[in-house]
């Protein structure tokens, strides 16, 4: 099944028209994913059930798990993502009196050796991408 967040734009305007639909359901389509967030594609509520159901036997939108999540007495939060692939991947947020930092990973392990992130003791495997051929 293909993942409905490898398409840009355009690409996914050319599916839809494949699919019988109108170019504009597209930018609805991205407004549900990047906006609003949705999870399924039962929410996107100002798509016709016929669309719905075809997006869904076409395509999956694959979230991200959250396998673990981590608080610390500093207020520290660690979030363990399962990426759907074997792999998982670690995001942080950090809060310091001038405001909050956060480390997205954007990759599989990580050369840097941050003392805080278990990312560091994992051997680089590759970097991410929002496409699953690349």
């Amino acid at each position: 099944m293909k993942n409905i967040k490898d398409y840009n734009i355009n690409e996914l305007k050319k599916e839809l028209e494949v699919l019988g639909e109108k170019p504009y359901r597209a930018e609805q389509i991205f407004k549900w994913l990047y906006q609003v967030n949705v999870s399924s594609f039962d929410e996107m509520t100002d798509l016709s059930k016929d669309l719905r159901e075809k997006l869904k036997k076409e395509y999956s939108l694959n979230n991200f798990n959250i396998l673990e999540k981590q608080v610390s007495k500093d207020g520290t939060i660690k979030y363990l993502f399962d990426i759907l692939d074997g792999n998982a991947i670690e995001t942080v947020l950090m809060e310091y009196k001038h405001g909050r930092t956060i480390c997205v990973s954007s990759q599989v392990g990580c050369r840097m050796g941050c003392k805080f992130c278990a990312s560091t003791g994992i051997a680089f495997i590759r970097n991410l991408t929002s496409r699953r051929d690349c």
